[in-house]
């Protein structure tokens, strides 16, 4: 059985030069497979230059940095997420035991045991230390029920099983206690070894600052709402691009989302210019999964204007924004037998199609106003579709957009979320699936990749729908008058730096297919 070594580094080059020999002692005659990853978060002291020329020396180095100090927390999960082993160990850089008590620790994981733990045997800290972390563990204790005798002391070894299934958030120090509270929350077996501490001989402890203490609070308050939540599990997300049909341009940027990206997937607009297209393509990309973009605003009706009449303006087309709309249908100009007519349309184009839908979402998100959701819940019943958009964005907005736009799109929001709450009994009692968190209202149209690199890393855990619009050339928004950067979005969900987020934080991209089919 392999065994990998973890150790987060910030600026601790004059303990660097005894970890490797001091690691392989620990690990002599015990484990005949080990790997030790080194995370340099962001240090400023050379060493992230020194751990580099370990891992060149040494065929079980590795060696992960980060751009920027963004704390233990993240360090650590970076260093959990690339190790390997069947097992996986946790340390301190500054060596808080000694290699004779690491080994000797190491003896007490038997198979009955999931997760090995220390606890201080003895204070080396000083009376301002050893008050603060008496006060810490009783009130993980008292606030969440966990009973470990010392929740930070650096040595934890868990076993593969248990951390595949974990999904760590926090980047600060409280990040030990997540990591126990989601052991316990799996079920896993906690056994604890008392081991004597050892006060650091190098390097400065920044444990005890006034920021570090202040983001532990913070990050105490989001875990405790999301547990309340039941969004403490892995984070599942389905990232779904709108508008599939609409242009060969917005095509062509699904496509690529897919093949090069982390598009899983799309929704059709049944009454776009470039449908067929749009069907080729899905076809031929059999694990993209597939919805009906149900539009009443912006675009053409497949309907006659016979038999649509309160959902048109003078020329044919469909009213030119959801404002429009919302006026005529608040002073009850709009039909809802119209609006049964024009949805069923667009699903039965989009099941001549012969395609799989599992989804239903809307143009503007306008299946969520009163006396329409239930018409789209009776059709999706109908036809057979299980899943649902839910746009209620309970997280960080992170849109990159002018401040008035921000501040305009926000207020639309709150309309939205007001609209969700309302329709939450409807979902519920049509038994559709839905999201828990939904990211892209504010940000529609306008993700870049730090946008987005930032908002996977800031996911609750559940399922989360991130919605999106990629495309190939910008200027078929000169027609469309959309303000939308579709290049732009395709860069992003492109990217590099997005895909490494979506891998140190763990999460697994699905799609609405996936779910109902019982994937998630």
């Amino acid at each position: 059985m392999g065994l990998s070594f973890v150790y987060p580094i910030f600026n601790e080059i004059d303990n660097l030069p005894r970890l490797l020999s001091e690691t392989h002692r620990i690990a002599e005659g015990l484990f005949p497979e080990c790997e030790v990853v080194l995370v340099d978060d962001g240090s400023t002291d050379g060493s992230g230059p020194f751990i580099d020329r370990l891992a060149s020396e040494h065929d079980e180095v590795r060696a992960v940095h980060h751009g920027r100090n963004r704390g233990l927390g993240a360090a650590i999960a970076t260093g959990l997420a690339h190790a390997t082993k069947d097992l996986v160990l946790y340390m301190d850089s500054d060596f808080p035991v000694s290699v004779e008590e690491a080994r000797a620790a190491l003896g007490h994981l038997t198979p009955d045991v999931d997760l090995l733990i220390g606890h201080r045997l003895g204070r080396a800290e000083g009376p301002r230390r050893e008050l603060m972390s008496w006060t810490y563990n009783r009130l993980i204790r008292w606030g969440f029920g966990l009973r470990v005798r010392d929740v930070n002391f650096a040595f934890k070894l868990v076993r593969r099983s248990v951390l595949d299934k974990m999904r760590l958030r926090s980047e600060g120090s409280f990040i030990d206690a997540e990591f126990l509270l989601e052991a316990s929350r799996l079920g896993a077996r906690i056994r604890e070894v008392g081991m004597r501490y050892h006060s650091r001989v190098a390097g400065v402890s920044t444990a005890a600052s006034a920021r570090v203490v202040l983001r532990i609070f913070g990050e105490m308050r989001r875990y405790r709402r999301r547990r309340g939540a039941g969004t403490t599990g892995p984070s599942e997300v389905v990232i779904n691009a709108d508008d599939f049909g609409l242009c060969e341009a917005v095509n062509q940027g699904v496509a690529q989302g897919f093949d090069r990206g982390i598009v899983t997937s799309a929704s059709l607009l049944t009454s776009g210019e470039s449908l067929d297209q749009a069907v080729s393509i899905a076809r031929a990309r059999p694990g993209l999964g597939l919805g009906v973009h149900l539009a009443l605003t912006q675009t053409k009706p497949l309907s006659s204007a016979e038999a649509i009449p309160s959902l048109l303006s003078s020329d044919g087309r469909f009213l030119p924004h959801w404002r429009a709309f919302l006026t005529r249908y608040l002073g009850r100009g709009i039909r809802k037998e119209h609006i049964e007519a024009e949805l069923r349309a667009q699903i039965e184009r989009a099941r001549q199609a012969g395609l799989p839908i599992s989804h239903l979402d809307s143009h503007q998100h306008l299946h969520m106003l009163p006396g329409i959701l239930p018409i789209v819940a009776r059709l999706a019943s109908e036809y057979g579709i299980g899943a649902l958009r839910y746009p209620y964005q309970r997280g960080r907005r992170s849109g990159a957009r002018s401040r008035g736009g921000r501040l305009r799109r926000r207020a639309e929001e709150w309309v939205l979320r007001f609209m969700c709450r309302l329709a939450r009994r409807t979902v519920t009692e049509n038994g559709l699936l839905v999201a828990d968190d939904f990211r892209g209202f504010t940000e529609a149209g306008a993700w870049e990749e730090d946008s987005l690199a930032q908002t996977i890393a800031d996911l609750d855990g559940g399922l989360t729908e991130i919605c999106c619009h990629p495309g190939t050339d910008d200027g078929i928004d000169e027609h469309l008058h959309w303000g939308y950067r579709w290049e732009q979005e395709l860069a992003a969900l492109t990217s590099g730096r997005v895909a490494a987020a979506i891998e140190e934080k763990r999460v697994r991209l699905v799609s609405y297919r996936d779910c109902l089919s019982g994937r998630c």
